[in-house]
């Protein structure tokens, strides 16, 4: 018998306890499998440990799913400064989990980083047309 198909008539405490065994690797399953019957708050768990514990393997995007707007937002606020270093993660796999209010904050974040970009590269372009005008 698989232990798959016993996940929905668990209890919570034993769904609890599998998490662990699944991230400490005591047993052949994966997280996605066992997440959606978890907790919000063993849900909340599972995202610090994975940031805190270097020697936990998570893949964040199996995560996405099952994370509520509050644990997305601090997700990618994590990511975004850098503090998972050792999980898989691409942002863009995110956007579709985030809040609305974090979506625009990215948004209005990338709008400015390109505007700069453009006013970095035209004055790049003036600065080499000055210079080819010296010689």
């Amino acid at each position: 018998m698989r232990i798959e198909s016993m996940l929905p008539f668990l209890e919570k405490n034993e769904i609890d306890r599998l998490i662990d065994d699944v991230l400490e690797e005591k047993v052949d399953l994966k997280l996605y499998q066992v997440l959606p019957f978890a907790t919000e708050d063993k849900i909340d768990a599972v995202i610090q440990r994975a940031f805190d514990d270097d020697s936990i393997t998570v893949e964040l995007k199996h995560l996405l799913p099952f994370l509520n707007d509050k644990q997305m937002d601090v997700m990618y606020d994590a990511y975004k400064n850098q503090l998972i270093h050792h999980c898989c993660v691409d942002p863009d796999e995110m956007i579709p989990y985030l809040s609305k209010a974090k979506i625009k904050e990215i948004f209005e974040e990338q709008m400015q980083k390109m505007q700069l970009e453009i006013k970095d590269n035209v004055k790049k372009a003036f600065d080499e047309i000055s210079h080819e005008h010296k010689k």
